[in-house]
């Protein structure tokens, strides 16, 4: 069931992406559809960035997170590629939580 529910998904998929051109036909979208679409991915990273911080309800708090979100921040904003902040970020991150369950026993 699981395969068959994966291939009707990717059909699906595959049929929205076709869509756009289809019905477009070459033309453009107006300017304020374009800014909206845009402002989508960092909307929805914003978004699941919080969710994940905050856990589930927002009752769990996770503050270790923080300090390798702001290193992938300041590394971005040097210029590093993308993986570097990722690697970066997870490394520091992980680096704090064996630290903190170092000292906690």
């Amino acid at each position: 069931m699981l395969i068959i529910a994966t291939a009707a998904l990717a059909a699906l998929n595959i049929l929205y992406k076709a869509a756009g051109p289809a019905l477009l036909g070459g033309r453009e979208f107006p300017p304020r559809v374009r800014a909206v679409a845009d402002a989508l991915p960092v909307v929805l990273l914003a978004g699941l960035l919080t969710v994940d911080l905050l856990g589930a309800g927002w009752r769990d708090f996770d503050w270790t997170a923080l300090p390798g979100l702001a290193v992938a921040v300041a590394l971005r904003r040097w210029g590093r590629s993308h993986l570097v902040c990722i690697v970066g970020a997870v490394a520091v991150t992980a680096g704090l939580r064996a630290f903190l369950a170092i000292l906690g026993g």
